[in-house]
């Protein structure tokens, strides 16, 4: 007879932040971030609006859908989708926004979840690393109608 022993803990994820979201529309901000194991391997992304206080968390069998990263008025301003997902090694991002609301005209850049030489998890956009997105808003008689660009630092 044999018996098979089982571990009642839970793995522990750390919490690991990539890009803090902003915008010169309004003063709120998101934060954008992945929870890794103690195999420094990738179990979600979360992103938390830091205004409402309001975390969402993505598993990685979502991370192939648009996920919204920010939201005004009920519209998705900015999504981000993983492609080729790996959770060793992070994934090539599409991040896309709305240059136009009224006429759905949407624009994107690519970044990437990857590990620097050292195995620190970090946001590229080719070598450089950025830890801050801001949202140039496109107006029209000082209303909001879409995102101009988005500035990354």
């Amino acid at each position: 007879m044999s018996f098979q022993l089982y571990s009642t803990e839970t793995p522990k994820i750390k919490d690991i932040h990539l890009s803090t979201i902003s915008t010169n529309y309004v003063d709120k901000t998101y934060s954008l971030m992945i929870g890794v194991d103690e195999n420094n391997t990738i179990q979600y992304v979360k992103t938390i609006n830091n205004k409402k206080n309001k975390v969402k968390i993505y598993q990685n069998k979502l991370l192939k859908n648009n996920l919204p990263l920010v939201k005004a008025a009920g519209v998705e301003l900015v999504t981000l989708r993983c492609e080729k997902f790996d959770p060793s090694k992070g994934c090539p991002i599409t991040i896309r926004y709305p240059i136009n609301i009224l006429v759905m005209a949407f624009k994107s850049f690519k970044a990437e979840i990857k590990k620097d030489s050292n195995g620190e998890w970090g946001l590229y956009r080719g070598t450089q690393k950025f830890t801050k997105m801001k949202l140039i808003a496109r107006k029209v008689l000082g209303l909001l109608i879409g995102v101009d660009r988005i500035e990354v630092s």
